[in-house]
């Protein structure tokens, strides 16, 4: 038996006349259009995948919001209950009437709050996109001064 019978009989298959390429075959024009095609059809999926991400990552972020939102009523809850025992001690332990005490603790709550208010309203944006008006300012006068 020799080597070429040998390699039939294991399964190997004679060796065929290599094919053609069909990409070396096609016109141009075909395969212009076939990579325009592709390139939408890639262009359209990576569109889906981003909307799918999004809606992903968004049921994600509504979530927290509303865990986030629980806990803060849960705190502004549990900061009422300290304070009213605030009033409560101080009208148990005999140094004020429970209104003077009551009146007390809002006025300290009141100016407590006034401050932070003050402060974060300090620290508000004054001008909103500044960046960007400068750029689109500089844009203008680049384009007006090539035009001229």
């Amino acid at each position: 038996m020799d080597q070429h019978e040998r390699l039939i009989e294991a399964g190997a298959r004679e060796p065929s006349a290599p094919r053609p390429d069909p990409l070396r075959a096609a016109k141009t024009r075909d395969l212009v259009t076939q990579l325009a095609q592709k390139a939408s059809l890639l262009a359209r999926k990576e569109v889906e995948l981003a909307k799918a991400e999004l809606k992903e990552d968004l049921r994600s972020e509504i979530k927290m919001a509303s865990g986030l939102g629980v806990a803060g009523v849960c705190a502004l809850m549990v900061l009422q209950l300290l304070l009213t025992a605030i009033v409560f001690a101080l009208f148990e332990a005999q140094v004020m009437p429970g209104w003077a005490a009551s009146l007390l603790v809002a006025a300290v709550v009141l100016a407590v709050g006034t401050a932070v208010g003050l402060w974060g309203w300090a620290k508000r944006v004054r001008k909103p996109l500044d960046t960007t008006r400068r750029s689109l300012q500089d844009n203008v006068r680049f384009a007006k001064e090539r035009i001229a």
